[in-house]
C-alpha cells in the first residue's frame, strides 16, 4: 500500500496542485480540530498537510477525549509510522496545546532513534516546564468557562455560542489536562531546527517563551506576528507565508508520485 493511500481517523490529508516535495503535520490548539488547518495546502506549494484530529474533536466529537499525553503520543506515533519512515521530508507545526504535543513527539522520536523531522514549528505556546502549576481541568463547568473567557484561550465564536461551547467542553477540558497530568520530566531535543511564532498581543509571559531554549539544543528562532493568541486565524496569510519560507529549505529535489 502506498504511503499516500494510508488513512487514519487521526488526520485529514490536504494536497495542493503542486507536486508533493515535503509533509507538514499540524496539531491544533485546545479544543481545535483538523478544520483549523483547512486550505493550508493551497498556500504551501509542494507540501502535503496532515491535520491532526484527536478523539472528542471535529468529526470525532462523540468519541471520549483522551487526557493522557503519553497515550496520545504513543497512538499518534503508531498511526504516523508508515508516513514518517519514508524518503519524504516532514516537519511538525503545533499551535498552543498542539505545540506541547509536537515537542513531545519529537523527543520520543529522538529517544527511539527514529528518522527526525526537518523542522519543529511551535506557535503561541510557552515552555510547559516554565509555567505556574495550575489545575484548570478540574474546575467545574462554570469556572472552566470563565477561565476560557478570561484568558481568551478559545476562539470568540465558540465562547459566544453556549450550546457549541457545551458540546466542545469535554474535549477542551481534556486538552488542558494533557499537560497538567504529564508527570514525566520534559526531555531535551537535539538536532531539530526550531522556530517559535508568538503574538505581539498574546498574554504568554516572555520568560515562558524564552524557556524553550533551555531544552532545545539548537538555537531557537523567534518570530513575532501581529495579534493575540489566535493569530493562526487573524494573521493566517502572514503565518502561512512564514511557514512556507521556513519549509522551503526542506523540499525534496524530486516530487513524490501520489497513488491514484
Amino acid at each position: 500500500m502506498s504511503e499516500f493511500s494510508h488513512t487514519s481517523p487521526w488526520w485529514v490529508r490536504q494536497v495542493g496542485d503542486a507536486p508533493v516535495r515535503a509533509r507538514l503535520i499540524c496539531l491544533p490548539y485546545a479544543g481545535g480540530n483538523a478544520r483549523v488547518f483547512h486550505g493550508w495546502a493551497e498556500s504551501l506549494p509542494g507540501i502535503e498537510v496532515l491535520a491532526i484530529e484527536s478523539p472528542g474533536k471535529g468529526g470525532r466529537v462523540l468519541e471520549p477525549p483522551c487526557v493522557d499525553l503519553d497515550r496520545v503520543c504513543k497512538t499518534l506515533l503508531a498511526e504516523l509510522a508508515p508516513l514518517l519512515n519514508t524518503s519524504v521530508p516532514y516537519s511538525f507545526f503545533g499551535h498552543s496545546n498542539g505545540a506541547l504535543i509536537a515537542f513531545e513527539l519529537c523527543c520520543r522520536l529522538q529517544a527511539a532513534g527514529a528518522r527526525m523531522p526537518k523542522r519543529l514549528l511551535l506557535s503561541a505556546c510557552g515552555a510547559p516546564w516554565a509555567r505556574q502549576k495550575l489545575s484548570y481541568s478540574i474546575l467545574d463547568d462554570a469556572a472552566f468557562k470563565a477561565m476560557l473567557r478570561d484568558f481568551k484561550a478559545t476562539p470568540p465564536e465558540v465562547l459566544e455560542c453556549e450550546p457549541l461551547l457545551d458540546l466542545l467542553l469535554p474535549g477542551l477540558r481534556a486538552d488542558f489536562a494533557l499537560a497538567e497530568n504529564h508527570a514525566c520530566a520534559w526531555p531535551s531535543l537535539r538536532g531539530v531546527a526550531t522556530r517559535l511564532f508568538y503574538g505581539a498581543e498574546d498574554s504568554i509571559p516572555e520568560p515562558e517563551l524564552a524557556a524553550w531554549t533551555q531544552r532545545i539544543e539548537l538555537p531557537v528562532d523567534f518570530e513575532c506576528l501581529p495579534g493575540g493568541h489566535f493569530f493562526i486565524h487573524d494573521e493566517r496569510k502572514r503565518l502561512l507565508a512564514a511557514i512556507a519560507r521556513e519549509l522551503s529549505g526542506t523540499l525534496r529535489a524530486r516530487p513524490v508520485v501520489l497513488a491514484n
